[in-house]
């Protein structure tokens, strides 16, 4: 979903997964809760009806929530691309996921061998075959002492790259994330039962059922104000943070640049030997 796709669809609206786990809640449990539970799915069937009145967030508000989504969602896009950027191979990259979130053993970056380590040990073996005092048995030897000196540089690179960009740029705002989620949910939540009690009001027959509900609109919109600002200072702790995004992508940089300099000296001074 488009960033402008969703402001438009107001965030954090309620789905009925969130609806029926707080009625599952309320139904759980004797009295008050059990006609909150009710209150809130009555509310919720009303609105998407059309036959209720919704409190309607800020739009501050919704494009916050929205940038911060996107944000997140977006990041998250990246950081699956970058892992297959910096492991192509899709076993490899399966088992070093298994081994950081199940085992705990972490990546394979330092002992598995590259591609590079791969070419150059075929090349040396061959060279070694065919004999160093060929030129073809030489150069054999030489351009794979190269490539194996580019693997483990290539190595080098890997485990800079996952240090200082992928695992701080995968990691960042998802614990804050988990909060900010729970956090709009309580919203949502604290928004109907705002909107039911009100609901209440303009529904009270006589004097005294007035002054009751008028009276539980004024606790729910308490309770409604406060879930808002806790909200709102989550959303923006959360978006002020975004610009670390930036150092992570620096980081990652500068470790491509300082790989492929590397690598283009040792290929450079590999070829001018071979040329004598």
């Amino acid at each position: 979903m488009a960033y402008s796709e969703r402001i438009s669809a107001g965030l954090g609206s309620l789905n009925m997964e969130d609806l029926g786990q707080s009625l599952r809640e309320g139904l759980g449990t004797l009295g008050s809760m059990s006609v909150k539970g009710f209150d809130r799915a009555k509310q919720f069937s009303q609105e998407k009806m059309g036959n209720a009145v919704k409190t309607e967030y800020d739009m501050e508000y919704i494009q916050l929530a929205a940038r911060v989504e996107a944000t997140q969602t977006n990041v998250n896009k990246s950081a699956n691309a970058a892992r297959n950027f910096l492991q192509p191979n899709t076993a490899a990259r399966l088992e070093d996921m298994f081994n950081e979130k199940v085992t705990g053993r972490g990546n394979a970056i330092d002992s598995r061998s590259t591609y590079s380590e791969i070419l150059g040990n075929h090349m040396k073996a061959g060279g070694t075959e065919i004999g160093d005092q060929t030129q073809v048995g030489g150069s054999l030897i030489q351009l794979g002492n190269t490539f194996i000196n580019m693997g483990k540089m290539e190595k080098e690179y890997l485990r800079d790259v996952y240090d200082n960009f992928f695992k701080p740029f995968s990691n960042h705002l998802q614990v804050e994330w988990a909060n900010i989620t729970t956090e709009k949910r309580r919203l949502d939540l604290a928004r109907l039962d705002l909107d039911a009690a009100k609901s209440k009001v303009r529904g009270a027959r006589t004097p005294e059922a007035m002054q009751q509900n008028e009276q539980k609109v004024r606790e729910c919109q308490a309770a409604f104000d406060r879930q808002y600002e806790q909200t709102k200072i989550l959303l923006t702790d959360a978006d002020r943070k975004s610009a670390e995004f930036s150092n992570h992508l620096e980081e990652f940089v500068r470790s491509q640049i300082n790989f492929h300099d590397n690598a283009k000296k040792l290929l450079e001074e590999t070829y001018a030997n071979m040329k004598k």
